[in-house]
């Protein structure tokens, strides 16, 4: 089944927009930042400095969008700094106020795209590659947000909680979907299970120990599957 790469192709220009996104959002938030945004303006500032700085980067490169990226760049202070008055009326919980707040800004950029139409971007900027760098930032930082807010209820908790160096397990989880990206694009499909067979064979003692924990192991193994097949259907196929 044909992805959404093909439209991706076509519209550089989006691909490199949601990147400056991603990259913001994510892997230029840090939890304390990401926690303490929505009371604190000091935070806030910082978030925004961070959403500023790969828009600048692109508009160093590409200057004729300069009115684009100052756009998403108001849209996204907008977004953010409404966003817990509007959660607060509305008794939204976490996981519908990121749904909401990621579908805002993943729109506007989709909008806001339109006004861009016709503008060609440096060669080095070719749509093959930026639709690469998107999908390694969708399956790293994103994917991790995603599971912890959609499957945090099934995490152990108290005695059950895993006995393990704290960032590892994120750190595990991304280099996990990098290998399994990588067995996708050479089409070796079947040496996705060596993947898990290393996993499983780390985790034996837990997950026979402990029925919980296999179960939020299971949780989280087969997203990270999905995770990887949904992005590369958006980026790769």
């Amino acid at each position: 089944m044909t992805g959404l790469s093909h439209y991706l192709l076509e519209h550089p220009i989006v691909t490199l927009l949601l990147i400056c996104h991603f990259v913001s959002d994510f892997h230029l938030q840090s939890q304390t930042v990401a926690d303490r945004k929505d009371t604190d303006k000091v935070y806030l500032g910082i978030h925004l400095m961070g959403v500023a700085f790969p828009l600048l980067l692109v508009t160093i490169f590409v200057p004729s969008i300069w009115r684009v990226t100052l756009l998403l760049l108001f849209s996204h202070a907008i977004i953010d700094s409404g966003k817990p008055h509007v959660a607060k009326w509305f008794k939204w919980n976490t996981l519908a106020i990121f749904l909401i707040d990621q579908a805002l800004h993943v729109s506007i950029i989709f909008l806001l795209a339109r006004l861009t139409e016709g503008t060609m971007l440096p060669t080095m900027l070719a749509g093959e590659v930026l639709n690469s760098i998107l999908f390694l930032l969708l399956i790293t930082k994103p994917t991790n947000v995603v599971f912890k807010l959609f499957f945090q209820k099934y995490q152990p908790q108290g005695t059950q909680k895993m006995d393990t160096i704290p960032g590892a397990g994120a750190t595990i989880g991304h280099l996990e979907r990098i290998v399994m990206s990588i067995c996708i694009m050479f089409h070796q499909f079947a040496s996705i299970g060596l993947v898990f067979t290393a996993k499983s064979i780390a985790r034996y003692n837990k997950i026979s120990e402990s029925p919980t924990f296999a179960e939020y192991y299971l949780i989280g193994s087969l997203f990270s599957i999905l995770s990887v097949l949904v992005a590369a259907w958006i980026c790769l196929f």
